[in-house]
Order: C-alpha cells, then structure tokens, then sequence
C-alpha cells in the first residue's frame, strides 16, 4: 500500500471520521481495505456500524439550496426541539446550535475533524453551554457525518443526544474561486458569498488553503406583510383602536411617554397622559394614538424589530499533512473566523417608580431613601436617542490541531494537539443610565429645558446623550487536548480478525464572562446580568473492540460483537469526580446484503461550565405562601435573593439503545430503519423559588447566620418583630433533578434509477418519528410529554430528487416538519356569550419547504448555479387567534429552528477552477 493511502487511512482513524468514497481521494488504483466510522476508532470495511450514522457530503450540501451549515444541520430529522437560530437568545446573539434528539444543544457534542471545540463563551439562557455551528464555512466542508445517541463510551461527556462530526476539506489540486448572491423576493436578507480556495502539493505534502466572505443583510418584521401587518380598526366595543401581527391585534406598547403622580403634586390629574399632536410630536410613525384607551398615546414596537440579524464573515481554513517517510506522518488544520453582527431591536423602553424627596427635591428608586415623598411612575420610550437601536456583536473564534500519525510494527499510533478559542463582544446599545436620568429628571412641567427633563417632552440632544450609554459584555473560552490513539487488529480468530483501540486523553477547559460595572452594578434601567469564570481539567482512557463472533455459516454470514468501555475523571471543584460509560452492540447479517443490528450503553454529560461557576446576584424577590398563623390566608413574603453557580452539582447520567436493520434491497436501492431510545437522570435544572420553599431538606435555618455563606441551595427563616416567622434570604442555582427520555424510529431510502437517454436520476428519503418525548422537572412530579404540551413535531423528513445530464445537474429539495402540539391559555367568548380563560391544546400545521437548485458545468472549468429556496413562499405557521401566545412577537414559534420567516429567495452563482 502506497504512503498517501496509508496516511489517508491513519488520519481518518484518528479523526473519527467516515465515508466510503474516501478510496477516490486517492486514486481509483489504491485502495484502502478499512475505513473508520464517527463512533468508533477502530477502522473497518463495512461502512454500517451498530449506531446509524448519516453522511451528508458536500454535494448534498451544495445541491440542497441551503444557505449555511446551521441550516443544513438543522434540517437533519435527527434534530428536533429547540435550536439556536442565531436570534432567538440575548445571551448569543448571532450563534446557532445542533439539537440532536431533542435532548438539548448542550448535549449534543458537535467535532470537526474529530475534535472538540471550544464553547460558545456566553451561556445561552445564561445556564447552558453549546458549540456554535454558524461560523462554519460551506465552502470548506467536505462532508458532515450525524451518529444519533448516546456515545460517550468513546467520546466522553456532551455525547447524550448524539454527536455531529464536520470533516474540512483536506487537500485539493488547482484554485477556485466562487461567488454566490441571494436575495429574498418579500425584501430584506440580501446575501453575498465569496470564497477562495488553492491547493499546494509536492510530492511529500499536501496544504489547503481556503479564504471565504460572506455578508448578510437584516431583515426586519416591517418586511414581511403578513406578519407586520398594522392598522387602525374598530373592536367589538366600538372603540378605535390599533393593531399589528397576522391577525391585527397585536397591541402596541403602552411604554410611549406617560406620568402617573399619584400625590398630584405637579398635575391637576393623576394621569398625564400626551394629547394627539404630542404623541405624533414625540414619535412620528410609531406613536400610535388611541383616544378611547387608557393612556391616550401608544408605541409600535414591531416595525424596527429584526426578524434576521446582519453580519459580515470571515473564514479561514488550511489544511496540511506531510510525509516523513514511508510510515509517519505529520499534519495540521488551523480554522478560524471573525463575524461582526447587527440585531435591530425597537427603541428602549422602561417603567420605573421614582420618588421625590419632599424637602430637597431630589429623586430616588428607592422609597426608603427619604422620610417624606412624593410618588411618581414614569413610562418613556427613548426615540430622541439618535439611530436605530441595534445589540452589535463581534464572535472571534480559532482552533489549531497538530500531531503525528504512523505505524508501529503491526500497529497504528495517532498523537495530537488540539487548542480552541472563542471571543464574543456584545454592545447593547441605546441603555438608560438610571444614576444620570435622577440627576435630570424632573416631574414639574415647568422646570423642563435645557438643565432638566420632564419626560413628557422632548429632551434635548445634550441629554439624549448623557443618558444614553452601552452595556457590554465580554467572553471567552477555551479548550485543549492532547490526545493518543492506539489501534490495529489485535488476533485472529476463525470469524476473521479482532480489532481494537485504545485512546488517552487530557483536556482542559475554561471560560470568562464579564460584563461592565455599570451593567453588573445593575445601573441601566431595565438591565442585569452577572459573569462567571472558571476552568477545569480531565483525564480519560478508553478502550474499543471489534469481536466477530460466527462467519459464513448457514443462516449467518457474520456477527459481530462491538464493545467499548471508557473512564473520565475531572478534576474541578465540582462533585463529578469520575464517570466510567460502558457500551456494547451486535451486528448481524444472515446475508451480505441485509445487517440487524442493536447497541446499548450508557452516557453522561458534566454539569455546564457556567452552571457551575457563575458568579453571585443579590436582589429582593418575593413569594406568596400560606400565613403561619392562619394557612387559608395567602400573603406575599418578601426575602433577600441570592442566585450563582453551584460547585456541588454531578454529572448527569443517559443510557440509551437502539435497534435497526440495513439493507440493499437491490444494486440500485437501499434503506434504514432504527427504533432509538434515550434516558437521562439527574439533569441539570435551575431550581424554582416554590421548590425550594416546599421541600424542607431546603430549610437550612440554624445551619448558616447568613445566605452569604451558603455553598448549596436553600433559604434560611428568620422572625420579625410580631414574632411571625418569615424568610430571610435563599440561595437559589442549578440542581440534579430533572428527568428526560426521548423515543422515535428513523427510516430512510435511497434509489438510483436505471441510467435513461433523459439522463441520471437519484431519489432520497428520510423521515424520523418522535414517539415520546418527556421531561420530569423533579421527582414527585408529573411527567410532562412534551409532543402534547411544548410544541415537540412527532415528525420530521426530508426527501431530494436529482437529475443530472452531461454538464446539467438539478435538484428539487424539500423539507417537512409535522404538526406541533403545545398547551397554552385560551381566551375567548364560547357560543353562550361568555368568557372564557382556559388551558386547551393548541396545534401548529406542519411546515413544508421546497428548494429547486439548478448548475451548469462549462467546459472551461466554470460553473453556472441558479435556484430558488422555499419555492412556495412558505411562513411559519401561527397559533390559533384564541392562543394567549398569538400575538407574542415574532408571532410564529421561534424556539422551533425548522421555522423561517425569510419567506422565498433566489440565488445565483458562478465558480471558476484553475
């Protein structure tokens, strides 16, 4: 076997990486015996394995009318729940995720080229980590392998719901250089991509190099019609009034510019409210005015909100392996990106309760700062502050892998290093700064001008500027990993030949996420938050092997046993300690052509970085519980608030086992069918205020003086001076308690028809069927399906049909997510004329896509591209007008990543070989 074969087959052992067209990289006279498979590192000559894999290449890619990697990954039936869209969540903006099986981003562990990446820094929902999937460059994939399942036996922790191998580009001859723009036919997400790619080989090296651009333009809930929607119309009362979304009753915000002084010390009447010409004064188009409502003068919110962020990309990839001799090996792949992000949001705005002392004049938040006051409420939208309000954000991210591959005798050895950096910068400007708007205000109509601001006026630009400020934040993350792999076959038996592989690993991990003091110190109105900062290591060792059992027999042309076993330890300040995850399949076939096959095992996933080590907010809550002297009276207790990480946590425990059958049922076609379960026990979840104030194993009153000095969560009582006992503080943070399982059958079909005089055609099919997906938030409780409750699809597919002739290639895509059910409050009026409040079950129509791609090969080494996504201009679909939720912006479920509101767009393209 020549070197670049051999080298071809280590690097994709030690990679994790698989796909049978790996022998044509190199060359159709060499090729390689056994392969290796995401899930395995033991390399074999049957692609199927014990755990279903799908291969997506880059044709697929390119062919499906996707516009990004994150798409393409989220169309994937294996993905279901909720995902990052990249702008869905305050805390990542602009980030996107992978939700394998519906068990959470945060466990789905996602590689490229077989290694782990780091973090995204900022802790979506400000608890769970995940690794972002936009900043990967089409341009770059060669091919994307999905294992559904649990497989932390050979990867370690995150590999609960499955893992998502990206495999790079790894050599090319010649250049190319490509350009590709899209634009939606309903306005707004104009898009240009540009990217380059060189290969430089000698006869011991090979490197790529790939540059890639990309910029997108936003989209604004002003651009889509029958979501925006706004007008005037009358209600059932008779009374004129405004509304927006698709059914025109979405409600303005009542935050325009209003005062309450509720001692009248300044105004006749307790509300001053603006007259007509004021509101158009202060607002222009968005002040919406409503002369038989409470408060007179309104603000339309949604026009400026931004349906798709706009941001400018970066990509850089290279690859490059060269040969020390005939056995060994070195190679490296640097990846890296830069993307700055624009989200457009409405114009900031705020209620707040202020207080004049009644013998200086000054104002305070706080009631208790003078003896004697005057109360006030103030409500205000900011729109003199100059430009769009936009939260801007920049994502810096790099990761490097080195090492060396070779053989050792009979044995094969892959040692490597990997490091991953993530930065992400976020400006939410347009803030308040609520110290300087008390040095200003002023709720005396006569005062207003140039040195003070009555807010029922216009401010000057002078003061627009001195209250205007940014809240910032700032985080990074890392990862590193020195990793050894040793593999080959082991013995020989009298069904062929036992392989194994034994890896050791150690990594460490780490974040930061600070945020400015004025943010921290809570000084913009409307406006918290608190950072983190931590890191650990771990070691690990694991073993695999390939057993085959029994071998052309009758009735059995092979089984095979497939075993692995693999110990972490961690050695952080957590209660983790070590998890040792077992697993083990069968692999049947009572003919080449058809292969039963099962797997079992167990999985865990370490508690989140920032679960574990956010840091300490203090703030006043309170909760309504039963009066110690009299239980039938509820009152409202008020308690000093304490929420951070929680170094106690351990790790959560999965176990999962699917069973499915493989077949070629002809040269031409050949389907899949797996039934998949997965468990997992003690997951992690923040702990409710009720929980803890119900459960007395939480009552640490005479254990601690303070809150302060509590490590874990509780509350401590204390008794005021009627001698009735109250809560004094609790602690609250993330505990082990939740329980979830997810249940389905995948099912897929491909078929290659008969070569015809009208050309080739390709048909594909895939479809996966959720059975159950529960979630039980504590022990005691009830189990929540969440196909019933939280807008879970049961079903998911995909399907393509492609057509080639020549230079001609065309392929129609689509793509189908089933219907959704949730249970939310219904308000209605029912035949008899009455209300009605009520929880029912509301169903969201199944959403359908279709994408027509179309290309042309020159023969001067160019290509011609040209197609339509989403030809039927498909929207989201929306609630049910009773649904409390259908006028919730953005008015269509956006925690489900399957659903877009770019509507149609076309694209087209021209790339250029050299």
């Amino acid at each position: 076997m020549k070197l670049s074969a051999l080298s071809v087959a280590i690097t994709l052992a030690s990679l994790g990486t698989t796909h049978v067209q790996a022998a044509e990289q190199t060359g159709a006279d060499e090729k390689i015996e056994k392969i290796a498979v995401t899930g395995s590192r033991i390399k074999r000559a049957d692609f199927e394995g014990v755990a279903p894999v799908t291969v997506i290449t880059a044709d697929d890619i390119a062919s499906s009318g996707l516009s990004s990697i994150s798409e393409v990954l989220q169309s994937s039936v294996a993905n279901t729940g909720g995902s990052l869209n990249g702008e869905s969540d305050g805390f990542t903006d602009s980030a996107s995720s992978v939700n394998l099986r519906g068990m959470g981003a945060n466990r789905t562990l996602v590689l490229i080229n077989g290694r782990r990446q780091a973090a995204f820094p900022s802790a979506v929902g400000g608890t769970s980590n995940f690794v972002d999937v936009s900043d990967i460059p089409s341009a770059a994939v060669e091919r994307i392998e999905i294992l559904t399942g649990g497989a932390s036996a050979i990867y370690g922790s995150d590999a609960v719901g499955g893992v998502v191998n990206i495999i790079l580009k790894q050599q090319y001859d010649g250049a190319k250089v490509e350009a590709k723009y899209s634009d939606t036919t309903q306005g707004g997400g104009e898009q240009l991509d540009l990217s380059y790619l060189q290969g430089f080989n000698t006869e011991n090296s090979q490197t790529l190099v790939m540059l890639e651009y990309r910029k997108v333009e936003e989209i604004k809930t002003s651009d889509r019609d029958s979501l925006y929607n706004p007008g005037y119309y009358e209600n059932s009362d008779g009374e004129l009034t405004w509304g927006a979304g698709p059914f025109g009753d979405a409600a303005p915000s009542s935050w325009s510019s209003r005062i309450t002084d509720y001692s009248g010390i300044y105004h006749d009447d307790k509300y001053v409210n603006l007259d007509q010409q004021q509101c158009s004064d202060l607002f222009g188009d968005k002040g919406i005015y409503r002369p038989d409502y409470k408060y007179g003068c309104y603000y339309d919110k949604y026009a400026d909100r931004g349906l798709q962020s706009a941001y400018d990309r970066l990509n850089l990839v290279v690859n490059t392996t060269y040969d020390l001799n005939d056995d060994w090996q070195l190679y490296a792949m640097l990846n890296a990106s830069y993307k700055e992000s624009t989200k457009y949001k409405d114009e900031k705005g705020f209620g707040t309760y202020l207080y004049e002392d009644e013998v200086s004049g000054a104002y305070s938040y706080d009631r208790y700062e003078f003896e004697d006051y005057n109360r006030y409420y103030l409500a205000r939208r900011m729109e003199e502050f100059p430009g769009p309000r936009t939260y801007d954000t920049q994502n810096t991210k790099a990761s490097l892998a080195f090492g060396a591959n070779g053989t050792l005798g009979d044995y094969e050895l892959d040692i490597s290093w990997s490091s991953g950096y993530a930065l992400y910068e976020k400006q939410n400007h347009h803030m308040v700064n609520g110290a300087k708007m008390l040095d200003i205000v002023t709720m005396d109509p006569s005062q207003g001008g140039t040195e003070k601001w009555y807010p029922n006026q216009a401010m000057t630009a002078e003061q627009a500027d001195y209250l205007m400020g940014d809240s910032t934040k700032e985080s990074d993350s890392t990862m590193h990993q020195l990793q050894a792999v040793f593999s080959g076959d082991l013995m020989e038996v009298s069904a062929g030949t036992i392989g194994f592989a034994t890896t050791a690993e150690w990594a460490r991990e780490s974040y930061e996420d600070t945020l400015d003091q004025i943010t921290m110190d809570g000084g913009y109105i409307g406006m918290g938050g608190t950072g983190g900062e931590g890191d650990r290591d771990r070691v690990a060792i694991a073993g695999e092997i390939q057993w085959p059992l029994l071998a052309n027999m009758p009735g059995v042309r092979s089984l095979e046993l497939s075993a692995a076993l693999r110990y972490d330890h961690y050695l952080d300040d957590s209660d983790v300690g070590g998890a040792t995850t077992p697993q083990v399949g069968l692999s049947y076939r009572p003919i080449d052509e058809v292969m039963v096959r099962a797997n079992w095992g167990r999985s865990f996933r370490a508690p989140d970085m920032h679960r574990l080590y956010a840091g300490q907010t203090r703030g006043y809550s309170s909760i309504d519980v039963p009066h110690p002297s009299d239980p039938n009276d509820i009152y409202e207790d008020d308690y000093v608030s304490y929420n951070s990480g929680n170094l106690n946590l351990e790790e959560e425990k999965g176990e999962f086992w699917n069973v499915g059958l493989v077949a070629n049922v002809t040269d031409n076609a050949d389907l899949t069918i797996d039934w998949w379960n997965i468990e997992l026990e003690g997951a992690v979840k923040t702990i409710s205020s009720y929980d803890v104030i119900n459960d007395p194993k939480y009552n640490k009153t005479g254990q601690y003086n303070d809150c302060t000095e509590m490590t874990e969560v509780g509350y401590l009582n204390e008794f005021d001076d009627d001698g009735i006992e109250n809560i004094a503080c609790m602690r609250k943070g993330p505990i082990n308690s939740a329980y979830e399982a997810s249940e389905g059958i995948d099912a897929s079909f491909n078929y290659n028809f008969p070569e015809t005089a009208a050309g080739e055609f390709k048909l594909k099919l895939a479809a996966s069927y959720l059975i159950k997906k529960e979630y039980l938030e504590q022990a005691g409780g009830e189990v929540e399906e969440q196909t019933e409750t939280d807008y879970f699809p049961k079903w998911k597919g995909n399907a393509s049909f492609n057509w080639s002739y020549e230079d001609f290639r065309a392929t129609i895509a689509y793509y189908y997510t089933g219907e959704a059910k949730g249970v939310d409050l219904f308000e209605y009026t029912d035949v008899n004329g009455d209300d009605v409040e009520s929880m029912e079950t509301d169903t969201l129509d199944p959403y359908q896509t279709i994408n027509l791609t179309l290309s042309y090969s020159a023969p001067w080494k160019g290509k011609f591209t040209a197609g339509v996504r989403n030809l039927t201009d498909e929207m989201p679909p929306l609630y049910d007008v009773r649904n409390d939720k259908h006028n919730d912006w953005p008015f269509y479920e956006d925690d489900n990543s399957s659903y877009s509101a770019k509507g149609r767009s076309y694209f087209v393209g021209y790339s250029q070989k050299f």
